[in-house]
């Protein structure tokens, strides 16, 4: 069962093994769409909270990045979400590997203490943890970070 409550929040109540199959959620900031997350199957939570996310590809339109993920929990009251891997990100002209990602959309912030390697046209760099600030378009490697550059 699925219901509009008089706030606004969407009230998702599935009773027994319930499931919701073909998930796309669709994030917009003053009108204008920040990301587009599709995932195959939503299993929501018994409290409505949460949906554990399975086979998650989330499109970051503002930024040309695809992230794609095999498992994820999203939580409806907070929109954060959680992702874990293996996880791949795409960019033009770049990807980044890494096993676990937390993303909050508010604070324009991807976090990851796991191993990291980010590989692109000319260069390589691995290293362990990393936050990414999109408000801010930076990228940083927390810890044994090794990069090789190609000519």
């Amino acid at each position: 069962m699925v219901e509009r409550e008089k706030a606004g929040k969407l009230d998702i109540r599935l009773k027994g093994e319930s499931f919701l199959e073909g998930l796309k959620i669709i994030q917009k900031k003053n009108g204008i769409q920040n990301w587009i997350l599709t995932a195959k199957r939503a299993d929501i939570s018994d409290d409505g909270n949460e949906a554990n996310l399975t086979d998650i590809e989330m499109e970051v339109k503002n930024k040309g990045i695809t992230i794609f993920a095999e498992k994820g929990l999203y939580n409806l009251n907070t929109k954060k979400i959680s992702v874990e891997g293996p996880i791949t990100a795409k960019g033009n002209a770049y990807s980044i590997t890494t096993e676990q990602v937390e993303i909050d959309n508010d604070a324009g912030l991807l976090t990851t203490g796991k191993a990291v390697h980010i590989e692109g046209k000319k260069f390589t760099l691995q290293g362990k943890g990393m936050e990414i600030n999109n408000n801010e378009q930076k990228v940083r490697i927390m810890k044994d970070v090794q990069a090789t550059f190609y000519n």
